[in-house]
């Protein structure tokens, strides 16, 4: 379990940051943010890995240090769940993040974050 909450916390440390080095290194190559909503905009959004690394790399997400407080943490063979509240000085999530080992390595595969201002 603790190799998926390292995985995890790289995840979120490499979005606060603005690493993209590290989301490429934690992020599955199939991942998907899937959300409820995108800023002003309504419907379900559905943004694939090299979408989302170039939202962090323009500053759209991330850039924010968080705090991470973890409420369960599931491993099933190679597939982990974790429910996870963030706070940063302005929003906070509730997420759904879903890893998979492949080849020995935990992955970030999908992220379900539910974002509300403070």
């Amino acid at each position: 379990m603790e190799k998926i909450r390292q995985t995890i916390e790289k995840f979120i440390k490499a979005g606060d940051t603005s690493d993209t080095g590290l989301l490429e290194e934690v992020l599955h190559p199939g991942y998907q943010n899937i959300q409820d909503g995108f800023f002003d905009e309504t419907g379900i959004f559905i943004i694939p890995k090299d979408q989302y690394i170039q939202l962090v790399r323009d500053h759209v997400f991330g850039g924010k240090p968080r705090t991470i407080i973890y409420h369960s943490l599931e491993q099933k063979n190679s597939i982990a769940y974790a429910q996870v509240s963030l706070e940063s000085p302005v929003l906070r999530f509730s997420s759904l993040i879903t890893c998979v080992r492949e080849n020995g390595e935990w992955k970030v595969i999908t992220n379900i974050p539910s974002i509300e201002p403070k």
